[in-house]
């Protein structure tokens, strides 16, 4: 299993109080997930899971603690089909937020969260397409 986790601190979502969290980031059965688990002592714990891309105040404290990743195509003029799917199936975003993303990775390369970045080499090598992923930012 490919996970990441932060280390939160904030307001408890219950009771306001101060508290401490963690955001985790993984793929679940080949898409990606996040959770979110707050708890202290004097309150019941809070917990919230989804699908896809987790909120963007998550991905930067994941990022802002374990750094970006960037994943690069071997070839930037690689078109089709598969590398939309890739978005798509992923992160479940919809064909224009896909497409963003592919124009994106054709430029500078996709910067994500070592998960999402692992994700997508993945579903690309199962795809033959040629791609390169790397720790710190694309440039």
């Amino acid at each position: 299993m490919i996970e990441q986790a932060a280390r939160l601190a904030g307001q408890c979502p219950a009771c306001g109080d101060p508290c401490e969290g963690w955001a985790v980031q993984l793929v679940r059965d080949g898409k990606l997930a996040w959770d979110l688990d707050w708890e202290h002592a004097g309150c019941s714990a809070s917990h919230d899971r989804s699908w896809g891309l987790a909120p963007e105040w998550v991905r930067k404290a994941i990022m802002s603690q374990h750094g970006p990743h960037c994943l690069q195509l071997a070839d930037p003029e690689q078109r089709g089909g598969a590398v939309l799917k890739a978005f798509r199936d992923a992160f479940g975003l919809s064909l224009q937020e896909a497409q963003n993303s592919a124009r994106a990775l054709r430029q500078s390369g996709y910067e994500g969260t070592y998960v999402e970045v692992r994700l997508l080499a993945d579903l690309f090598e199962r795809e033959g397409i040629a791609a390169g992923a790397s720790p710190g930012p694309c440039v």
